[in-house]
């Protein structure tokens, strides 16, 4: 036993005397030769794939992400294998799983930024178009300085697109445009936000609007030389103006930012490199602020910034910060007002509190909500006032009828206090007017009155927008029957109910629903002949199957079907029982057997029109519209006078001429 420890110690002895650098030198081969290994393995992984072994490419990135999960070679390796799965094997649902493993362990990691935007992909395919959003959203916020950010977020346009939310599509195209300032890539997104306008939007003053922005940002531009063409095309074809490039100097910003950049050239010190050491390290910069630029590149256009006793650093830089954004070049406006803000802090200065606001804008141009409301959160947690500052200026604005920028200031902080929203949405509401768009002025009127049930302005001004610029008079006296104190019928609090239903504040719904479905059992009470009896009936159910799907939509699926069984209880045969399943079915996105109860619901009872309403409404929801047509034909025989779904018909009709 001895002579073998002797033994070990004189081998140790001789490993012990080995050079350091060679040892350092041993030590790298190891590391060297297993990073070759595993690059090996993926190489290996690839050709598998190309001879179309799936298995064996299949078996070898296992073998690599058990080994080396934590690495960038491991998550290379779950990026090959989902894409194996979806593209080679059919296998989509496999590769999906891989992808959100892969975002749950990295979050951080460019890996994951590609997997979030594949997941998208996916969903897109699957014309799952919510979710396929829900992920290209995450790579614009969580990762805007890679280039996964602008292929998601013309993905997200798009997806707006086929969901025929085309407000949205036009919204995202011009973000992109907003993040890529001077790039041909932009006057693409531009053309296709006024094609959406004009064909979609059926708004021709705003795609005229946006070819001329076309020809204006990018005449000079040869590399946009096709959009150019485009743009002119449209412009002459709708007989609009056909705008000179725009000269740098013509507006008064422009030669603002001349001025300034000639005065700074000439007053800079000689022999000096031009960069300030506020400026700090680029990259880092860029990576923090999210937008694809430094503060540094934005200010090297006006040379050296010099600064006295009265003035610092950042209040130069937002000087011209304020002049980039009014040339609406947010990207660069966005960089200057972070570094700005940034340099505030670290002096302990106090700074103008709309610069976050126009931070918050800048983010949001960009098509970065979540970062947006982030920046107003912080500002407001520093100090309670900013809220009624940028309300404020947003009121201003109003006044001097810059619709638009005060449209974008009370945007910048609804939801950050519940209270003052109502109000916000009162005064988004008076933009629209103003600008002649009853229905958003009808929408944000909604929005506040679903947020204050008694704030008489808006239900005072919704009556007005329903009744005089949208023609709906039935609407409108309900809102009026509010005003007037007579609110408590079945009428005006299912009407409440939908309005609150259709704007996700599910409780408040529920509330309103239960309100109606009681006035109908008082009234049921009453009466005594069959045919009223059987109407109030109809109602009574109705309300209380919406009442179902409130506390489906809020979260409460178990109480929601079990107030429908209870109804099938005291009502086994009626059809509404069947229409009540068929909305639960469709909120669980089983559709195969919603569309089976509604057609069942429809057979029971031809009068009612629930079932054929909502079951007509997904069709049309689905690009459907042919069968939709066929549902309200089929009732329509039987209720020739049905106004609503005859008005219904007559839509769809149109859209198939």
């Amino acid at each position: 036993m001895r002579k073998q420890e002797h033994v070990l110690e004189q081998k140790m002895e001789k490993i012990m005397k080995i050079p350091k650098l060679v040892m350092v030198m041993v030590v790298a081969f190891v590391i060297l030769y297993g990073c070759l290994s595993t690059s090996g393995g993926l190489g290996q992984a690839e050709k598998f794939i190309a001879e179309k072994d799936y298995q064996g490419a299949v078996d070898t990135y296992n073998e690599i992400i058990q080994s080396q999960l934590s690495s960038d070679q491991g998550r290379k390796a779950q990026l090959g294998l989902a894409k194996l799965y979806i593209e080679k094997m059919d296998l989509p649902e496999q590769g999906i799983e891989i992808y959100q493993n892969l975002t749950e362990a990295a979050p951080e990691s460019p890996e994951a930024a590609e997997a979030h935007y594949k997941c998208g992909i996916c969903n897109y395919k699957a014309e799952k178009y919510g979710e396929a959003a829900k992920s290209f959203n995450v790579v614009i916020n969580k990762f805007p300085n890679l280039e996964w950010a602008n292929n998601a977020q013309l993905m997200l346009a798009k997806s707006y697109e086929k969901a025929q939310n085309f407000e949205k599509a036009a919204e995202i195209y011009d973000n992109f445009a907003n993040r890529n300032p001077k790039n041909e890539r932009a006057a693409t997104a531009l053309i296709n936000k006024a094609r959406i306008e004009r064909n979609y939007l059926k708004n021709t003053e705003e795609a005229t609007n946006t070819y001329q922005r076309v020809v204006r940002k990018y005449g000079l531009l040869e590399e946009a030389s096709n959009q150019l063409s485009e743009a002119t095309k449209e412009l002459e074809a709708l007989g609009a103006v056909v705008p000179e490039p725009d000269n740098p100097l013509a507006s008064r910003a422009g030669r603002a930012l001349q001025k300034q950049r000639d005065r700074l050239e000439r007053d800079r010190p000689r022999n000096t490199s031009g960069r300030s050491p506020a400026m700090g390290n680029v990259r880092e910069l860029v990576q923090n602020s999210g937008f694809g630029v430094s503060a540094g590149e934005v200010m090297s256009t006006f040379g050296s910034i010099q600064t006295d006793e009265q003035g610092t650093f950042h209040d130069a830089m937002l000087m011209i910060a304020n002049m980039t954004y009014q040339e609406e070049n947010y990207r660069d406006a966005g960089a200057l007002y972070f570094r700005a803000i940034s340099l505030a802090k670290a002096d302990d200065a106090k700074i103008d509190p709309y610069s976050h606001v126009k931070l918050s804008i800048c983010y949001r141009k960009l098509g970065m909500h979540t970062r947006a409301d982030e920046v107003l959160q912080q500002a407001l947690r520093k100090d309670r006032e900013v809220l009624d500052v940028i309300i404020r200026s947003g009121q201003s604005q109003y006044i001097n009828e810059e619709y638009e920028k005060a449209a974008e200031t009370y945007k910048s902080v609804l939801g950050f206090n519940r209270k003052k929203d109502p109000e916000i949405y009162w005064k988004l509401s008076l933009i629209h007017k103003k600008t002649k768009e009853p229905e958003k002025e009808m929408e944000y009127l909604e929005r506040a009155i679903v947020g204050d049930m008694e704030y008489v302005d808006a239900l005072q001004s919704l009556a007005e927008v329903l009744h005089y610029r949208l023609g709906n008079t039935e609407r409108a006296g309900f809102y009026q029957d509010l005003v007037d104190g007579k609110g408590n019928t079945y009428e005006v609090q299912r009407e409440l109910g939908n309005l609150c239903y259709k704007y996700a504040s599910y409780s408040r719904a529920k509330t309103k629903y239960r309100i109606a479905a009681r006035n109908v059992m008082r009234e049921l009470e009453k009466v005594k002949g069959e045919a009223e009896k059987r109407s109030l009936t109809n109602l009574y159910l109705e309300s209380l199957v919406h009442v179902s799907m409130s506390d489906y939509k809020f979260g409460k699926e178990e109480e929601a079907v079990k107030t429908i069984e209870g109804l099938a209880e005291d009502y086994p045969d009626h059809a509404l029982i069947d229409y009540g399943r068929g909305q639960v079915a469709l909120l669980k996105e089983d559709t195969e057997a919603a569309i089976g109860l509604f057609n069942s619901s429809i057979e029971k009872d031809p009068r009612s029109d629930a079932a054929p309403t909502v079951l007509g409404n997904y069709y049309m929801s689905v690009d459907k519209t042919n069968e939709a047509i066929a549902v309200w034909e089929h009732f329509l025989q039987n209720n020739r006078y049905h106004k609503k779904l005859r008005k219904r018909l007559n839509q769809a009709k149109k859209l198939v001429e």
